[in-house]
């Protein structure tokens, strides 16, 4: 409401000049008030001004989209090695999610709106398997973590890209053949990402 005030005022002071009524002060309200002497017809049609503004202002700011997640999202959870669509890592546990637009129900993010987006991810898994993931634009390999089968334990590893998206492309995360991948609440396995700017 401060800022508000603060831009009518502003306003009112640019614009008195040309204000569309006529500034008059009734000699009895002049006398007993001449504070309040002016025309409040002219402040409420500032008023409509900076209310215009604000929607002008709102119609082109950048969509507030982020989200980050992780696998588990109670006790120690293990996916993999699977095939088909149950390759796809969907992570259960939510850190944030602003704008919706990642659905831990199938672990897709869909992009809102036309622009450039961060995907950052990390994955941990033991080596009696293959250890890693693929982010996957559009069903298309872009980038992966990947450790082979080894006798060292285990391994993590991690990875990010910029992509540029348009309106409903799919992005997520899928395992390799033979893949597995572990995590529990600390957080191992994570997948987040956020959008840049719009283009």
């Amino acid at each position: 409401m401060a800022i508000k005030m603060f831009f009518l005022l502003a306003l009112f002071g640019l614009a008195s000049s040309s204000l569309p009524y006529e500034r008059r002060c009734d000699p009895e309200q002049q006398k007993d008030t001449p504070t309040k002497c002016s025309n409040y017809k002219n402040i409420e049609h500032l008023d409509e001004m900076l209310t215009k503004l604000e929607q002008r202002i709102a119609a082109v700011e950048v969509p507030r989209i982020a989200f980050s997640t992780s696998l588990a999202n109670s006790g120690r959870v293990c996916r993999g090695p699977s095939s088909g669509k149950n390759k796809i890592l969907v992570f259960k546990r939510v850190f944030s999610n602003t704008g919706n637009a990642y659905n831990q129900d199938t672990g897709i993010f869909t992009a809102p709106v036309n622009g450039v987006y961060y995907f950052s991810f990390s994955t941990f898994g033991y080596n009696t398997h293959v250890m890693g993931a693929i982010l996957m634009k559009n069903k298309v390999h872009q980038v992966s973590t990947y450790e082979h089968i080894s006798g060292d334990g285990s391994d993590s590893s991690s990875n990010s890209v910029v992509l540029q998206l348009v309106a409903k492309d799919e992005v997520h995360m899928q395992l390799w053949d033979n893949g597995r991948v572990s995590d529990n609440l600390n957080g191992h396995t994570t997948f987040s990402g956020y959008l840049l700017f719009t283009v």
